[in-house]
């Protein structure tokens, strides 16, 4: 509910300041006082903007919602508007969001709250107890409908059994030939050694012919050998002799430790191809994670991290899947017996509606309904919408497109006394519902406003004393005039002042 309202220079009004009552309030005045002007303040709570504005405005309320305090404040220019809840800013459609679930203004065409179908289904809703009951156990499996649908959806979007599938081929690809450092540095010294072996023996032979071929060291040293050998026939203290003996031995030595040593060369192609392929492997290997094979270590590490996630989400979406199967299952059963009672009890509403409506003076107008299959929401499989004609021989429509005014105000009327004041809003806000209706009519609808005002803090702006009379507050809007200017004030009015007004109002009381 609205607790106060403040305003400076809106328009005619140069200051407002007023506390309203939690049940019936009414506004009353003169025509031209400014009475349309004040619910124009309202309506700017809603975030409307007020074309007669011609200098900066300030509008500020206290709200009473659910125990909690809510505050508005609003700057409005002729060209800008700006709102605050809180002390936080806010744009226009998060104010008109706000203020829209708590406040509902019935004045010239429909109401917001009639003018969403998904409304007309709450009326019927709160109008059973029995659907109450059967939407509380509905309601637990749509929240984990809704948390298993949205589980689903994410996972299934992203893939996980071909993401498992490509991460376990990459995880097979790395640990195939990923080895330590250690074990690399082997393999490069064995893959050198054997692409070096073929050249180890080409050089073996050079080197072979070299001492021991042909013209090699070895037979130029056998011949120098027997030359010295014939020296020594002359001269028997030769001192090179046994050196140059030495020297052929070793040769002889040499050329042994040669042969063994090329026999003991095993060059084997295939091992080299099966060499070569692994350095380059791992050379892949370190340019895609790397640059170091700890870096692909590391990867690898992570990769095994990610594959048993995903394998433990995609075990879990097999298993949420057929949860999932078995709760629609459930929610379909229960759907289709709210389904049931809401239909039974839209017929019992409307047709309290159409006793309200005659009550009013609106003996002409009909109001009936569809029930339409929906997807699953929060309130079932189906939805009530409304529908009807509010003058004679005019075609049944929805309601949110049939009804203006004061008839709009009166069929709203008509739904709140049809569900005892349990609408969800917690300001009601009427203006020109006594268009077109009598005094009779008058009590009525003042004893129906008096009712629901017990549970919805009802406002109302009316040239009616029967619905002035019962109020709880009653606020008198006055214009006058000061150096030249014209001026608007709403003060609360009570005792001998406001017997005065309401007999004043009696006395004006056009024919009808």
């Amino acid at each position: 509910m609205i607790l106060e309202l403040h305003a400076k220079n809106f328009a005619l009004f140069e200051d407002i300041d007023i506390e309203f009552s939690d049940k019936m309030n009414v506004i009353t005045g003169e025509s031209g006082s400014g009475k349309s002007l004040f619910l124009s303040i309202l309506k700017s709570l809603l975030g409307e903007k007020n074309e007669f504005l011609t200098e900066k405005s300030e509008v500020e309320s206290r709200f009473l919602i659910n125990g909690e305090e809510f505050v508005i404040n609003l700057k409005i220019s002729p060209s800008r508007m700006s709102a605050r809840l809180n002390g936080e800013m806010i744009t226009l459609a998060d104010l008109k969001n706000h203020v829209g679930g708590w406040m509902d203004i019935h004045n010239q065409g429909i109401s917001q709250i009639l003018k969403d179908p998904k409304n007309h289904t709450n009326f019927v809703d709160i109008f059973s107890s029995g659907i109450q009951e059967q939407l509380k156990k509905y309601r637990i499996l749509y929240n984990r409908y809704v948390e298993i649908s949205k589980f689903i959806k994410t996972n299934e979007s992203t893939n996980p059994e071909t993401e498992i599938e490509n991460i376990s081929q990459e995880i097979s690809n790395i640990e195939k030939f990923l080895i330590s450092d250690e074990e690399y540095n082997v393999i490069r010294d064995e893959y050198k050694r054997q692409s070096g072996i073929v050249d180890i023996l080409k050089m073996i032979k050079e080197t072979e012919y070299l001492v021991w071929g042909e013209n090699g060291i070895e037979p130029i040293l056998g011949l120098v050998l027997k030359d010295v050998k014939e020296m020594e026939k002359i001269d028997k203290h030769l001192p090179f002799l046994k050196m140059i003996e030495e020297i052929k031995a070793s040769l002889m030595d040499l050329k042994k430790n040669f042969t063994d040593y090329a026999n003991s060369l095993e060059f084997d192609q295939e091992k080299l191809y099966d060499l070569e392929e692994k350095i380059n492997q791992i050379e892949k290997l370190k340019r895609k994670y790397g640059p170091r094979l700890s870096d692909v270590n590391e990867r690898l590490e992570e990769l095994k991290k990610r594959y048993e996630q995903l394998n433990e989400v995609n075990i879990r979406l097999k298993n949420v899947r057929e949860d999932f199967a078995d709760l629609t299952d459930q929610m379909k059963q229960i759907a289709l017996e709210i389904k049931q009672m809401r239909g039974l009890a839209a017929e019992a509403l409307v047709k309290r509606i159409n006793e309200n409506l005659e009550d009013l003076s609106m003996q002409n107008a009909h109001i009936s309904f569809i029930q339409k299959e929906t997807d699953f929401t929060q309130n079932g499989k189906d939805q009530i919408e409304f529908t009807g004609s509010m003058n004679l021989g005019m075609p049944e429509t929805s309601v949110s497109k049939i009804a203006s005014g004061g008839e709009i105000s009166r069929l709203y009327l008509a739904i709140e006394s049809s569900i005892s004041g349990n609408l969800p809003i917690s300001t009601l806000v009427f203006d020109e519902i006594e268009t077109g209706i009598g005094p009779r009519t008058s009590d009525v609808v003042a004893t129906k406003m008096k009712e629901i005002s017990k549970n919805t803090q009802v406002i109302v702006i009316t040239h009616m004393p029967q619905i002035a009379a019962v109020a709880d507050r009653h606020f008198k809007v006055q214009k006058y005039q000061s150096n030249g200017s014209t001026y608007s004030t709403i003060n609360e009015i009570n005792g001998k002042e406001r017997h005065a007004e309401i007999k004043e109002m009696f006395g004006k009381m056009p024919n009808q």
